[in-house]
């Protein structure tokens, strides 16, 4: 049985193909192989499915089949990433997650180091995680990592912080804050990457959030969705930290965040 991924850090990012593509540059030198598995019923797919047929029937010949590590309905294949001849393979089928098919087609990835996982991703979920304790680049536990050029980041999977206020059980963990009842029966997570304000008050307990949802179309569909965004969109404009000590270590870590990801300060 393959090893299971030590998910230290997730990329957190607005958008996946350019952002994901150099985090492979980051940690491609600290691996040896990836095993790509693929859907190729999408290759009948529109719109962008004849893509994926012309870049797979080009670089199918540098991969290698691994039937017993199918799964999911996609077939899995071995590039190594020690050659160019790989790691170009590699990246132009990474590239196809920019497309509607092609983000089906490619359908999971893994690097590793020998039999040890360095990276999983899921691209149409747009999710990848890594084992920075396998990389030679030295990311720390804890550590908030930005991509040079890219509104992304690495965040650590662990959780920063976590406490009861206000009978509820608040947390910090990866990019986003959750927010749950005390019983555990309903919890609600945010994205912190849509944090635009964090003031802390004049008794230095309490954290004045600013959010910013994303720009809507200035028409009949914006004003739509910009109704069901107050419906559905409703993140704490407060965070109750209990301490000074607290709220303060909780800021400094929203704008370590933030800073990484695209430089904003808050």
């Amino acid at each position: 049985m393959s090893a299971e991924l030590n998910r230290t850090h997730h990329l957190e990012c607005e958008g996946f193909t350019e952002e994901f593509q150099a985090l492979l540059e980051l940690v491609l030198s600290d691996t040896t192989t990836a095993i790509v598995r693929v859907r190729e019923d999408e290759l009948e797919m529109d719109p962008d499915g004849d893509d994926c047929r012309r870049v797979w029937d080009a670089v199918r010949d540098r991969l290698e089949r691994v039937p017993e590590r199918d799964r999911n309905e996609a077939t899995a294949w071995r590039v190594p990433t020690t050659t160019e001849a790989g790691q170009e393979a590699l990246f132009e089928l990474v590239a196809l997650t920019d497309g509607i098919a092609g983000v089906h087609f490619v359908f999971q990835l893994e690097c590793r180091t020998g039999e040890r996982p360095v990276l999983e991703a899921i691209p149409h979920h747009s999710d990848a995680r890594i084992d920075a304790t396998l990389l030679d680049a030295a990311i720390q536990s804890g550590e908030i990592v930005g991509l040079s050029g890219h509104d992304a980041c690495l965040v650590p999977t662990e959780s920063q912080f976590e406490w009861v206020a206000e009978d509820r059980q608040w947390r910090i963990q990866g990019g986003s804050l959750c927010v749950e009842t005390l019983d555990g029966q309903k919890a609600t997570c945010y994205g912190l990457t849509n944090l635009e304000r964090a003031t802390i008050s004049e008794d230095g307990t309490v954290l004045a959030l600013g959010w910013e949802p994303g720009e809507l179309p200035d028409d009949a569909v914006g004003k739509f969705l910009s109704w069901i965004a107050d419906k559905l969109y409703n993140p704490p404009p407060a965070l109750p930290c209990e301490t000074a000590e607290r709220a303060t270590a909780v800021k400094t870590h929203l704008q370590e965040l933030l800073a990484a990801y695209d430089g904003r300060e808050i």
